[in-house]
């Protein structure tokens, strides 16, 4: 693999693997709640992976998106469809398909999909740092590079979202987007001065999953219009 050049992308691409059997996992189970087909539960789950990062070389506009040349995608792709095909026969078989319903909500789910997201918003702000305009500022560079590593860790589950039409959770429920700009936050400040970059990388990935996580656990959700939806409770009953 020649792309694996450096002990340094060796370790990424095992963060980015992990990422993948993550997110490979949330998106299966969803995509087979919503009764999709093996091939609806194979591209939901691709869209949920690599939504975010398409949107991310989109705006960068470096050509034609890594996601459809580059061969560490292709390796992550096929690695996400075989864990997604995984659950689809789980789902298949009679005998386990209960499985599947009975750990919709299980915590280890929202922990998957939390170091998900945790693993494609460093690789965006990495990502992005790397392809910096040529006439962005200081704060232009930190704008560019949080803004992207959010779109990069939260942009795939909110086009899955939309294609089973629902509300994109990142809107409405757990703290979702709000750990994804604070760990981006962190990670553009620790690349940008110069922090060893393993160490800032996991440092990002952590935050972000334990945040994820805790919102999961203690029911964190940002305010929503209290007034407005009791109000509207009030006159469906």
């Amino acid at each position: 693999m020649d792309f694996l050049d450096s002990p340094l992308k060796v370790v990424i691409f095992i963060i980015e693997i992990i990422g993948c059997i993550s997110f490979a996992t949330s998106g299966a189970f969803t995509a087979i709640r919503k009764k999709a087909d093996y091939l609806g539960v194979i591209i939901l789950t691709l869209i949920e992976i690599f939504g975010g990062g398409l949107l991310r070389d989109l705006i960068i506009n470096k050509g034609a998106p890594h996601i459809f040349w580059d061969k560490e995608y292709l390796y992550l792709a096929l690695i996400s469809i075989i864990i997604a095909s995984f659950w689809f026969i789980i789902a298949y078989i009679p005998k386990t398909a209960s499985f599947i319903e009975h750990h919709r909500h299980d915590k280890w789910i929202y922990v998957l999909d939390a170091l998900g997201m945790a693993v494609f918003c460093a690789a965006g702000v990495e990502t992005a740092s790397n392809n910096l305009p040529d006439a962005a500022g200081i704060v232009g560079q930190y704008v560019y590079t949080i803004s992207l590593g959010v779109i990069s860790g939260v942009g795939g589950g909110m086009f899955r979202d939309v294609f089973i039409g629902e509300i994109p959770m990142v809107f409405k429920k757990h703290f979702y987007m709000t750990p994804a700009i604070v760990g981006c936050i962190l990670y553009a400040i620790l690349f940008k001065n110069g922090f060893n970059h393993i160490a800032s990388f996991s440092i990002c990935i952590t935050l972000i999953t334990l945040l994820r996580v805790l919102a999961v656990i203690f029911k964190w959700n940002l305010p929503s219009a209290k007034g407005y939806n009791d109000l509207v409770k009030k006159k469906e009953s």
